[in-house]
């Protein structure tokens, strides 16, 4: 039962990311921000939680599988889910700001990784709300 409802959750909040990133875009796009930013952004939140929901897939089966050192591999998958994520973000954002903010002089160049770290935290906003609709605690 659980799992099924983790399951309807984690499908709900793909389309749902990219509906508001579409309305969002449009909005960006009509104030003549650079949009494409946001998109990233979005791209980046959406590829970490796919990794999130796979590493979470991969220590539900290894618990089933080998029951006996379950606690340690689940620690140690749960580890390299963290490890991995972070590297994608860090990666993401370093060329976003080697690309726009390092070495400008520009001050509206940092809007732009503002704006990629608002696509990013789409994804957590869209997972929190759906979370708030199924009345499911939220823990991260």
């Amino acid at each position: 039962m659980n799992q099924k409802l983790d399951l309807k959750i984690s499908i709900l909040v793909v389309p749902t990311t990219w509906v508001v990133a579409a309305i969002v875009t449009i909005v960006l796009w009509a104030t003549h921000y650079d949009w494409m930013y946001y998109l990233i952004g979005v791209c980046t939140g959406l590829l970490n939680f796919g990794l999130m929901i796979k590493m979470n897939r991969r220590i539900v089966r290894m618990s089933e599988l080998y029951p006996d050192t379950a606690k340690i591999m689940a620690k140690r998958q749960a580890w390299i889910g963290v490890l991995l994520r972070i590297l994608v973000f860090t990666g993401v954002f370093l060329a976003i700001f080697f690309k726009e903010v390092y070495q400008n002089t520009d001050e509206s160049r940092m809007w732009n990784l503002v704006i990629a770290f608002g696509g990013y935290a789409t994804v957590k906003v869209v997972l929190i709300i759906i979370y708030l609709i199924f009345r499911r605690k939220v823990s991260e």
